[in-house]
């Protein structure tokens, strides 16, 4: 078996992958694997990455351990292909643990395309297991923010220290990852997740003339400690706002909000492009990204046609909710692609319209009526404007509910350790149910909320709409 103490080629990935092939032909069969989403062929996936448009086509790479569902391996990256975020072409691993720049595994990073190539950055890590200063945080690792640049992107190019740790300022841990690209009036803006030695989150900044060398310039951070590491940043300009995306670890619950062991907020940016500075604006809690109990790690590009769109993780480290597809050899998804927008000072979050390709028979409910048994591949847009109080079993125990002024999804005993997340609403004017095989996607008012959790019913009652007021909804059944 790979571990993270030994380099892993593409030659060792490829004798090994040589006999996995009746596993993978009986996972690719199995009645709980998903119908539009991004799941891997063996193991374990996560983070996505690199992602990016050449052409009419859709490249998306993710964190891959095809060796171990349960992620005790090396961490690689896997690449699929798409052109129309419905059908998945998985062209296998591009990236591969194989120099001293990243023996201990290719970890998270992003693509930025400039004249015709592609500019790769990622996280190269180093674990020194045969030093006695190894503790994790402080000594005897090395995150290596490394670079690759080409123009075929099946072979990622070769590979050099873009940042490393002589460039990290003193006060910065070990934890050092991540790097995402933006470019403004011709300078290029590195942003790195960092821990400080003293276990605070904040994320450093880097600038470029060139993408080749960079130099350390600031860092954005809160004035009071939240989460002690800021991983996956995510910097980009919305609707003439600038946005920050990034996944804080250990910040405690605060009533309905953080209830997962790590979080995914967003914070609006004021800029000053000429010092450079970057402060985050406003007051108070930041926002999550998605209130859901499997939802992480999102990286978002812009498409050709302007839309700036997102993919998350449908997970979370540290979680102590269990998959039981993990003893069927595989686990964990990419929710489907989102297009972002801000919405009176809101990040709203929609389904690519590609997904609506898939809706089949459509059928038009109101309250109180009923969906024969819907199946576990549906869209469910319900519209319920001056409702007080909406209930909607979406599979057996899973219920998407508002009263209160809280809406909630409620696992019931179908959330193998998960249980139910809530967001409070000053009003609930529509909901989408997004609904495939081992998945929930929930898309509250127009995208300004959005929960994503994983559920493992096979059971899928008859559907009933339960509303106090006026409510309907239009039901679609998905399929190629």
């Amino acid at each position: 078996m790979f571990d993270q103490k030994h380099r892993v080629t593409r030659s060792d990935y490829e004798l090994w992958r040589a006999g996995q092939d009746e596993t993978a032909a009986r996972i690719a069969a199995d009645p709980d694997r998903l119908l539009f989403h991004v799941e891997p062929e063996l193991g374990w996936l996560n983070d996505p990455n690199g992602l990016v448009q050449v052409g009419d086509t859709y490249h998306i790479y993710h964190q891959y351990d095809p060796f171990d569902a349960a992620h005790g391996g090396p961490v690689l990256w896997n690449h699929l292909t798409t052109k129309d975020f419905v059908t998945y072409e998985n062209r296998g691993p591009a990236l591969f643990p194989d120099s001293d720049l990243d023996s201990s595994g290719a970890y998270s990073g992003s693509a930025f395309m400039h004249d015709g190539k592609i500019h790769y950055f990622y996280t190269g890590n180093v674990k020194h297991f045969d030093r006695d200063d190894y503790d994790y945080v402080l000594t005897g690792r090395d995150q290596n923010q490394i670079h690759m640049v080409t123009e075929n992107p099946d072979k990622l190019g070769e590979k050099h220290i873009a940042v490393g740790p002589v460039d990290y300022p003193d006060d910065i841990s070990t934890h050092v990852r991540d790097p995402k690209i933006l470019e403004h009036d011709g300078i290029y803006y590195m942003v790195l997740g960092a821990r400080t030695k003293d276990d605070r989150g904040c994320v450093l900044v880097y600038t470029s003339h060139d993408l080749e060398c960079w130099k350390y310039a600031t860092r954005i951070e809160l004035g009071e400690k939240f989460g002690f590491m800021w991983e996956c940043p995510d910097l980009f300009e919305l609707n003439g706002e600038l946005i920050l995306v990034c996944c804080p670890q250990g910040v405690p619950a605060d009533g309905w909000r953080y209830q997962n062991p790590h979080q995914c907020v967003w914070f609006r940016i004021e800029t000053d492009w000429e010092a450079p500075s970057f402060k985050i604006a406003g007051q108070g809690m930041p926002p999550m990204v998605d209130a859901g109990l499997d939802f992480y790690a999102p990286q978002s590009f812009a498409d050709a046609d302007g839309r700036r769109i997102m993919i998350g993780w449908a997970g979370c480290p540290d979680a102590t909710a269990q998959n039981p597809t993990v003893e069927r050899g595989w686990q964990c998804a990419l929710t489907v692609p989102r297009v972002l927008n801000m919405r009176d000072g809101k990040l709203c979050q929609w389904p690519a319209r590609e997904v609506e390709q898939l809706r089949k028979e459509r059928v038009s409910v109101t309250a109180g009526e009923t969906v024969g048994s819907p199946g576990r591949l549906f869209d469910a847009v319900v519209s319920c404007r001056g409702t007080k109080s909406i209930e909607l079993e979406v599979r057996e125990g899973v219920v998407v509910c508002f009263a209160n002024g809280m809406l909630t999804l409620d696992m019931g005993d179908e959330g193998y350790g998960r249980d139910k997340r809530s967001v409070e609403l000053d009003e609930l004017y529509c909901l989408r149910v997004l609904s495939d095989a081992t998945m929930l996607e929930v898309f509250v008012n127009d995208g300004e909320v959005a929960l994503t959790s994983r559920t493992y019913s096979s059971a899928a009652p008859a559907m009933q709409l339960r509303a106090e007021g006026d409510a309907s909804m239009e039901f679609y059944r998905l399929a190629r």
